[in-house]
């Protein structure tokens, strides 16, 4: 149930606002391609990986050392070594004859193959070897130091999931089990506008009563970070029929839009008009959440549209709680768990009753953990107030503030994010 506040009917809850949103919405993966998997990194599978081969293809050496039949060291000890004739040597590959016999042993180093009759290998540092003659110090169990054939990924097992973000270390067990190309969904194309009288392109712009547009290319990066493919739309004045035009080409060059500026109920608030007159459904305007109470949220053409109101921090936020989530499911993400760490509030975090708080806060590592220092409550049009945050605490509805002292999680901005204090 809303709240009524500042010119608004209603204020939506945020969960309720996203769930409706995305009811109205039903977001569903774009087209699907193939890509070579060399180029796949930060992709979404389309489809599940498994392996064509097992990996590794041989029973190979996890160490440097000798492999031996186990059971010719059982009684091994420094005072007693078991004594083994060295009867070759495996470099890379292994020689067609090469083979272990009863008391014999075969030197190997980390990764070359295992050759035929050794059961084990038994590190360097616990041998000494004179001429053929090894002594060996300590026994090994049968296996022990050996990467046996198929232990990393046998052949026909699922190796990545449909809806998982490649990695580097993902790419890298494409390329290592020969799998040349995966199938990946379309990356989502996104539409940026900003909207204002007031806004400029750059700070050699600057004149009084102008700020330059920080909130376009803030979001482009957050796009691209997040795997989307920004749109550019520039920047158009509070005049209606301007924005409408601007949005029409939004939404026929991309299949999302992120409108920036222009979404209270003020007079040159004509972002949520507009989107009356080009027929758009308005599924919610105005949260209950602080920053960026403004909030619309909007169906055009079949399309998310996302309009977030101007100050930087309020921009961010909602990128952050309602952007994020319809565009992870546009791009095939079928989970995502946000970064966070448990941290302990260095002083109080207020808050209204029946609003939700995002608190920006700075994480400082202390000996007995960290401590989350809340770098403003309020301050939206600072852009301090996230520049100089790791992330953030949610104060829910139900709580007029959380105290010092007490342990909260801090939701990690997820650039930077290792870097604290």
């Amino acid at each position: 149930m809303g709240i009524k506040e500042y010119g608004f009917t209603t204020l939506t809850p945020v969960d309720e606002a996203l769930k409706t949103f995305l009811e109205t919405l039903k977001p569903k993966p774009l087209a699907v391609e193939e890509v070579p998997s060399e180029h796949a990194f930060g992709r979404v599978l389309a489809e599940d990986v498994s392996a064509p081969v097992d990996a590794p293809g041989f029973d190979r050496s996890a160490m440097d050392g000798y492999a031996v039949r186990a059971e010719d060291t059982f009684n091994a000890s420094p005072t007693s070594p078991a004594l083994l004739r060295v009867v070759g040597r495996v470099e890379t590959t292994l020689p067609p004859e090469l083979k272990v016999g009863p008391g014999e042993a075969v030197e190997v180093s980390t990764g070359s193959p295992v050759p035929p009759g050794a059961d084990a290998v038994v590190m360097l540092e616990y041998t000494r070897r004179v001429g053929d003659r090894l002594e060996v110090y300590r026994p090994v169990a049968a296996w022990e130091n050996v990467d046996r054939a198929g232990m990393d990924y046998r052949r026909g097992s699922v190796v990545l999931r449909r809806g998982r973000v490649l990695r580097a270390q993902d790419v890298a067990a494409l390329l290592m089990l020969g799998v040349a190309s995966v199938r990946v969904y379309r990356k989502p194309r996104v539409a940026v506008l900003s909207t204002g009288d007031e806004l400029v392109e750059s700070f050699s712009e600057l004149a009084p009563g102008r700020v330059v547009d920080v909130n376009r290319p803030m979001l482009k990066l957050l796009l691209s970070s997040l795997g989307c493919v920004p749109v550019d739309l520039g920047m158009s004045r509070d005049d209606v029929r301007e924005v409408s035009r601007r949005i029409s080409e939004g939404l026929e060059k991309a299949d999302a839009l992120l409108v920036s500026g222009g979404t209270s109920v003020g007079r040159r608030d004509v972002v949520p008009e507009t989107l009356e007159i080009l027929g758009a459904d308005v599924v919610v305007h105005g949260v209950a959440m602080s920053p960026s109470r403004p909030t619309l949220l909007a169906v055009a053409s079949g399309k998310p549209v996302i309009g977030m109101s101007g100050p930087p921090a309020a921009a961010l936020m909602c990128f952050e709680v309602f952007a994020k989530p319809v565009l992870l499911r546009l791009m095939g993400v079928e989970s995502h768990v946000r970064p966070y760490v448990r941290a302990r509030l260095s002083r109080r975090a207020p808050s209204r009753l029946g609003v939700r708080s995002y608190v920006r806060v700075r994480l400082i590592p202390h000996p007995e953990g960290l401590t989350a220092e809340p770098v403003a409550a309020r301050g939206s049009g600072l852009l301090s107030t996230v520049t100089e945050a790791n992330g953030f605490i949610v104060v829910p509805e139900n709580r007029d503030g959380l105290e010092a002292g007490e342990e909260v999680d801090v939701y990690l901005f997820e650039w930077g994010c290792r870097t604290f204090g």
